[in-house]
């Protein structure tokens, strides 16, 4: 009940006390960067703050909000994550030294197979071990092409509006952005974001990398 008269204000306070108990009494492991999301939870953006909680933007809201945001949340076909507020520079996904195998699980091929899969946890983790100078915060990874897809779609869409209204970066709208996900040996999907086309593109060359996180709905 405190819990509840303490959060009140916050969007679906039910919720957030229960996930906040829980998280108080029990061990946890780091959550997935997509998750499913409720019903009641539509499509769209979100503040989402240092404390945990989130709420929807929208414009003309109070400056006020804007304090203490950690992430922006997106809420797009039915899956969540976190957007960084800012990229972190132009990086080839993997070193000029890496020599990636002609075989893998990891390759994605077919683009309506590489738009459908959302994993990037592990992803993140093999580029990683093949040597890369992208550099992420902990809990954050290299997005997998949905995401950048979905980044690129809610853009002009009120994305980089809630990142100017945080004081983040919008998104370039001239730039390609890198996911994790693999097309075959040496190359990537990436999004351009003039165009939104869905490409792909030598590993060994610099494209933008903008690092997500998970959305705990």
């Amino acid at each position: 009940m405190q819990l509840l008269q303490e959060f009140s204000c916050v969007e679906n306070p039910i919720s957030f006390c229960r996930e906040a108990y829980k998280f108080l009494t029990e061990d946890k492991e780091a959550a997935a960067p997509v998750t499913p999301t409720d019903k009641q939870v539509s499509d769209g953006i979100y503040l989402v703050y240092e404390t945990g909680h989130y709420t929807p933007f929208t414009s003309g809201m109070g400056k006020s909000l804007a304090s203490g945001v950690k992430y922006i949340g997106i809420v797009h076909t039915g899956h969540a994550f976190c957007v960084a507020l800012r990229d972190l520079g132009q990086f080839p996904l993997i070193k000029e030294d890496v020599e990636c195998e002609d075989e893998s699980d990891f390759y994605v091929p077919r683009e309506c197979d590489a738009l459908n899969d959302w994993e990037c946890i592990e992803r993140t983790k093999r580029i990683q071990e093949l040597g890369t100078d992208i550099k992420l915060n902990d809990s954050e990874y290299i997005p997998a092409l949905p995401m950048v897809v979905a980044m690129c779609y809610w853009a002009d869409k009120g994305l980089n509006e809630a990142l100017e209204f945080v004081g983040g970066q919008p998104f370039d709208m001239d730039s390609y952005y890198w996911s994790v996900t693999e097309f075959y040996s040496n190359n990537a999907w990436i999004v351009n974001f003039g165009s939104g086309y869905v490409n792909t593109f030598s590993q060994y060359y610099s494209d933008v990398v903008r690092p997500v996180a998970a959305f705990n709905l």
